[in-house]
C-alpha cells in the first residue's frame, strides 16, 4: 500500500489558487472565441446586408428598364390606316378559289384614305382592328332550318404585298405552315385579332392588307356535311377596318 501524505494547509491553498488560475485563462479563451465568432457573426450579416441592399437596388433597376421596355415595344408602331366602309362578298365580287370552292381568293381590302401602305415587320405582332365584322347563317330562317343552307361565312386576313397574287399567298401559307384565324360572329361589335404578315421576296415590299371569306359548316345545323361554294352559301358577311398595327419589337 502506497504511503499517504497529507497535504499541509499551504500547499492546499496553492493548489486551489493554480487550478483557479487554470479556470479563468479557460474562462478568457472561451471568452475570446464567443467575441472572435460573434464578429464573424456580425460581419456576415453586414454582407449580407449589404448583398440584399444590392439586389433590391438591381431587382428594381431591371423591373423600371423593363416597364420601359414594355411600354416601348407597344409604342413604337406601324399602322396602316383604312376608312372604317363596309365590305361584303357581294360588294368585293369575290370568286371562289380554285382549289376550294368554300373559300374566295384573297383580294385587296379597298380604302379611300391615305397611310395604308407600309413595311411591315415579318413575324412581329401584327393586330387587325374591326369596326365590326358580321356573320351569320341565312339557313337558320329556311323552313325546316338549315335544308338547303347549312354553312356560313366568315372573314380571314392577311398583311402581304401589295402586288401578290392570291395564288401566291396562299402558296406561303402552306409553305410555312402558317394559320390564318376567322373573324365575324352573330353580333355587330368592333374586335381586334392577330394576322400573318407575309413578304414575298419577287414584289416591291410596300404592303397592305388582304381579305378571303370562308364558309364552315354552321354548328348548330348539327351536320356532317361538308362547307357549301363560298359565292351562293353562308350569308354576305361584312366588315370594315379600322387599321392594321404592326409591332415590330413584338416577337411571336
Amino acid at each position: 500500500m502506497a504511503d499517504y501524505h497529507p497535504m499541509t494547509l499551504e500547499q492546499r491553498i496553492t493548489a486551489l489558487h493554480a487550478e483557479n488560475g487554470k479556470l479563468i485563462d479557460s474562462n478568457n479563451a472561451l471568452t475570446q472565441t464567443v467575441i472572435g465568432k460573434m464578429g464573424e457573426i456580425n460581419h456576415a450579416l453586414s454582407d449580407a446586408q449589404q448583398d440584399i441592399s444590392e439586389a433590391i437596388t438591381l431587382a428594381g433597376s431591371k423591373t423600371d428598364q423593363a416597364i420601359l421596355n414594355f411600354a416601348d415595344s407597344h409604342s413604337d408602331i406601324k399602322v396602316s390606316y383604312y376608312d372604317q366602309v363596309a365590305h361584303s362578298k357581294a360588294s368585293l365580287g369575290v370568286v371562289a378559289d380554285p382549289e376550294d370552292e368554300s373559300r374566295s381568293e384573297w383580294v385587296l381590302v379597298p380604302t379611300t384614305s391615305i397611310g395604308y401602305h407600309i413595311y411591315p415587320t415579318v413575324g412581329a405582332l401584327t393586330k387587325v382592328h374591326l369596326v365590326h365584322g358580321y356573320s351569320y347563317s341565312p339557313g337558320y330562317s329556311e323552313a325546316p332550318q338549315y335544308e338547303r343552307d347549312w354553312s356560313v361565312t366568315y372573314m380571314q386576313f392577311v398583311f402581304a404585298n401589295s402586288a401578290a397574287t392570291s395564288v401566291e399567298i396562299n402558296e406561303q401559307l402552306n409553305t410555312n405552315s402558317v394559320s390564318v384565324r376567322n373573324f365575324g360572329g352573330w353580333w355587330n361589335g368592333a374586335s381586334t385579332g392577330s394576322i400573318p404578315v407575309l413578304k414575298l421576296s419577287q414584289h416591291h415590299p410596300y404592303s397592305r392588307l388582304f381579305v378571303r371569306f370562308i364558309n364552315r359548316t354552321f354548328v348548330p345545323a348539327a351536320t356532317s356535311k361538308p362547307p357549301q361554294n363560298i359565292v351562293e352559301f353562308g350569308g354576305n358577311a361584312t366588315f370594315a377596318v379600322d387599321c392594321v398595327i404592326n409591332y415590330p419589337r413584338i416577337e411571336v
